[in-house]
């Protein structure tokens, strides 16, 4: 949901962004929690070419950072399946005289 929101968002203020790779920093900017955090610094550096880190082709395209997003962050299989175990739980509303 956050993806599609950032592509709304960019999309009403396209005016705003002078390339993709100020829309990702944009994005990223917010992005907070260790797990979370840890990928949007990655992501950054690898995207900037800070010290340390090696250019990745491509990554300061729009694309390519959603489907590192989804690729990192969708839920897996498991999880689906966990929250479709959950919906089909059916409970039972005693009477208090029951």
């Amino acid at each position: 949901m956050w993806l599609l929101t950032c592509t709304d968002y960019f999309g009403r203020k396209s005016w705003q962004w002078e390339n993709e790779a100020q829309r990702i920093r944009y994005a990223i900017s917010p992005m907070d929690g260790k797990e979370v955090a840890a990928f949007a610094l990655s992501y950054r550096r690898q995207m900037t070419v800070e010290i340390g880190y090696t250019r990745q082709e491509g990554y300061e395209l729009w694309h390519v950072f959603a489907e590192h997003a989804l690729r990192r962050f969708r839920p897996t299989d498991e999880a689906e399946k966990s929250l479709r175990e959950m919906g089909s739980v059916k409970y039972q509303v005693l009477s208090p005289n029951s």
